[in-house]
């Protein structure tokens, strides 16, 4: 037996084999403690995206992102994001008011890897100014974010220019409501439009469809793309 320093009670020395299984126990310990301490890796996500106009003569174009489009001129807004993650359109309009366009969890086939969806052909009214409309897909539902823009379609007054302030924060962090690291990269013009919604890619500007997709937005865990029109 031995004394242990500083203690008044005798112990008993272990054995050897004793030893070496408190030391495999301990090494044990120590690299799942490690492994629980190392972070996880962030989820990627991407999702496509395209305004797409349509001339007088039925003729289809690209909206680009700060294009000039007249009162009138019909566009449409198609995108497609994967399967299983939350995907809203969030829309500001010339006259400052907001509104939440499109939210939703899943595709109607959860076999499919992505989901293809539109808000249909829109006209653009006589209230001029700048549109922006701000897309967004996240691995996790931004339930915060959901209940800001239902206060503030229910609210009115000094109410809801309150509400519109704390959406306007909230579109500048989205990244923050969420628990963990998380970052969004600047959105990009595809080289050629895609078509949505089918099995092909690599459809020529020539051969727009009305379900084309011309650009694309990345995030780890949550991605974003702001797109803005100067309505005139």
């Amino acid at each position: 037996a031995i004394r242990w320093p500083g203690s008044l009670k005798w112990v008993r020395r272990p054995t050897g084999g004793i030893l070496v299984m408190k030391k495999l126990v301990s090494s044990i310990i120590a690299v799942l403690v490690a492994a629980l301490a190392m972070p996880v890796a962030a989820q990627q996500l991407t999702f496509h995206y395209g305004f797409i106009g349509q001339h007088d003569d039925q003729q289809l174009y690209v909206i680009e992102n700060g294009a000039a489009v007249a009162s009138g001129a019909k566009l449409k807004l198609n995108f497609e994001y994967p399967t299983g993650s939350w995907f809203y359109v969030c829309y500001l309009s010339s006259t400052d008011d907001y509104a939440l366009l499109y939210a939703s969890a899943t595709g109607t086939d959860a076999n499919d890897k992505t989901t293809f969806d539109t808000l249909g052909w829109l006209a653009l009214d006589q209230n001029v100014g700048t549109e922006i409309f701000t897309l967004i897909t996240s691995e996790k539902r931004l339930e915060s974010f959901e209940a800001l823009l239902d206060n503030y379609a229910k609210a009115s007054g000094k109410s809801r220019k309150r509400f519109a302030k704390r959406i306007a924060r909230a579109l500048q962090d989205l990244p923050g409501q969420l628990a963990g690291p998380s970052g969004i990269q600047l959105a990009q013009r595809l080289d050629k439009p895609v078509m949505g919604g089918v099995t092909f890619r690599g459809v020529t500007s020539e051969d727009l469809s009305p379900h084309s997709l011309s650009h694309k937005a990345s995030g780890d865990r949550i991605a974003q793309a702001v797109f803005t029109i100067d309505h005139q």
